[in-house]
């Protein structure tokens, strides 16, 4: 694992899976752990907490998408396909956009 100064205090909002399945390939077909998905999660999970995102990383299993994996889905939003860390970035921007209008809903309840 790795190492933040800052310790999560906030319930997440919502949980976000990413696909981390790995095949043993005897067929030679895809994965998204084959294409990088589990040093992505730890990628994501460092963010989160570097940033104070209120969200929650699940390691999941297979999201029947492997063909272009990785897959990341946030709870009651979009699904990502073909994750990288090249738009790792434009995707955390629009998990805080999803943070920031369920932070209003809340907000608009009390």
């Amino acid at each position: 694992m790795f190492e933040v100064d800052y310790i999560p205090s906030e319930k997440p909002l919502f949980n976000l899976r990413l696909c981390t399945n790995k095949r043993l390939n005897k067929d030679a077909l895809p994965s998204c752990a084959g294409r990088g998905s589990r040093e992505l999660a730890d990628k994501i999970e460092k963010i989160l907490l570097e940033q104070s995102i209120p969200a929650k990383l699940i390691r999941s299993p297979c999201m029947n998408n492997c063909k272009i994996g990785p897959n990341l889905k946030v709870q009651r939003g979009e699904l990502y396909s073909g994750v990288t860390e090249e738009n790792l970035d434009e995707i955390i921007e629009a998990i805080k956009a999803q943070v920031s209008r369920q932070k209003a809903e809340m907000d608009s309840l009390e």
